[in-house]
């Protein structure tokens, strides 16, 4: 765009992070978050311009270049930096990466991830730049700004597991710079501002997958375990559930990995490629002779709050060689039994990738595999009661399961029928 400019409009947001957000540096350290100088974390405005860039390019690319800018042009939208609130908590997480070829733990594979907590504020600024002409290109800003507060762009790292997602409230003002009064209101920065009403999402949407069960006996375990009083006298270590904000949770990372781990067996047993599934839930950068920067995945997965009763229950470790006792082998856990539901979403174009989600959904209510830890001893199988599909157009479809875990479909507008005909046009 020119130097000059006759319109600017600035959206003024104040974002509220409905589950953890994690913003990093470029040292790639996971037990710290991004902070200013001042020690305030924030999320740089190159990571906010590149989530809503990335989300209009694959929806409208060509309105990317006129507003986000190219090597030969300067683009019409600038995207500040976001402040957190000065009060903002950071929390850990801990996390296990799995090796997909063993199911067991990588080496080192332990590690904890830092993460601004969820119900904090963040806010930040978009500014357009432009002309009478030009001003059609705000349309796009505020369906990004749909987009985000909706949950379809999401935030930081860990997107896929369920970081990420906020709510808006946006103050909209808009300059004409014929006019005088305007004039003083852009060079003094006012905030005078009038709240924005976000328009409907018309460009693409989400399939959202959300089940519905509970489970008698789940726990994952948090970080570093409680020491509690013993009723006999002295006290002991407990394995406690990880909670964030008070509240017990089934992270959506815990959730990511089992699924993913039961859609890769899926596709294997259908003969199809391991791409298949980096596809739809991503992969690490590689190293050696083709080293790349990793593949994002395009399913993601919400925190579940586990909101039952807790009890403790005491094991002891057995030496599988001679039967008897581990010294120091008795210690104490607490799964929960509570209700669950799940939320999963992908975009409404990976047919084949909803349809062998369904199919992982499916044999998790089939109680053909668990949540979280205890797996060998009983725990994190559901009870699942439904799993419901919907589309962006509406359609919905659903699987309904009784006591005994049989399963019957409910499909009225054939949308499971189109995904899983997608599956077997791709089966070897």
């Amino acid at each position: 765009m020119s130097a000059t400019f006759t319109r600017a409009v600035r959206y003024r947001v104040e974002a509220v992070c409905l589950t953890p957000l994690r913003t990093g540096g470029a040292d790639g350290a996971v037990e710290t978050v991004l902070r200013d100088w001042t020690g305030r974390p924030f999320v740089q405005g190159t990571s906010l311009a590149g989530a809503l860039r990335d989300w209009l390019a694959d929806r409208d690319p060509d309105k990317v270049e006129p507003l986000f800018g190219s090597q030969a042009q300067s683009g019409s939208l600038m995207v500040s930096d976001g402040l957190f609130e000065a009060a903002a908590e950071q929390q850990t997480r801990p996390r296990l990466r799995i090796d997909g070829a063993t199911g067991t733990a990588d080496d080192g594979g332990k590690f904890d991830v830092a993460h601004i907590a969820a119900g904090t504020k963040l806010t930040f600024t978009l500014t357009w730049l432009g002309s009478e002409e030009m001003l059609e290109q705000t349309g796009a800003v505020e369906q990004m700004l749909a987009a985000l507060h909706a949950g379809e762009i999401r935030l930081g790292a860990q997107k896929t597991n369920g970081f990420g997602r906020v709510s808006l409230t946006v103050q909209k003002r808009s300059y004409r710079m014929e006019d005088a009064g305007d004039r003083a209101a852009w060079l003094e920065d006012r905030e005078d501002g009038t709240p924005l009403t976000l328009p409907a999402l018309t460009l693409g949407g989400q399939v959202v997958f959300t089940l519905t069960g509970r489970a008698d006996s789940i726990l994952v375990k948090a970080g570093a375990r409680e020491m509690r009083s013993s009723p006999k006298g002295g006290n002991r270590n407990v394995t406690v559930p990880l909670r964030e904000n008070g509240r017990a949770i089934l992270p959506g990372s815990s959730v990511k990995g089992a699924v993913r781990a039961r859609v890769t067996a899926i596709a294997e047993l259908l003969g199809m490629e391991k791409a298949v599934t980096e596809e739809l839930f991503g992969r690490m950068n590689r190293r050696g002779e083709n080293p790349d920067n990793g593949l994002p995945g395009k399913v993601r997965f919400e925190d579940a709050v586990l909101s039952g009763k807790s009890q403790e229950i005491s094991r002891i470790r057995i030496n599988r060689f001679t039967g008897g006792v581990i010294r120091q082998g008795f210690f104490v856990e607490e799964p929960i039994r509570s209700e669950i539901t799940l939320r999963i979403t992908l975009p409404e174009g990976e047919t084949r990738g909803c349809g062998l989600l369904l199919y992982a959904l499916r044999d998790l209510g089939l109680g053909l595999y668990n949540l979280g830890s205890g797996g060998a001893v009983g725990r994190g199988y559901l009870a699942v009661d439904t799993i419901r599909a919907q589309a962006p157009d509406g359609a919905e479809a659903c699987l309904r399961f009784d006591q005994d875990r049989r399963c019957t479909m409910e499909d009225p507008s054939g949308l499971f029928a189109r995904w899983l005909d997608a599956v077997r046009r791709d089966e070897a």
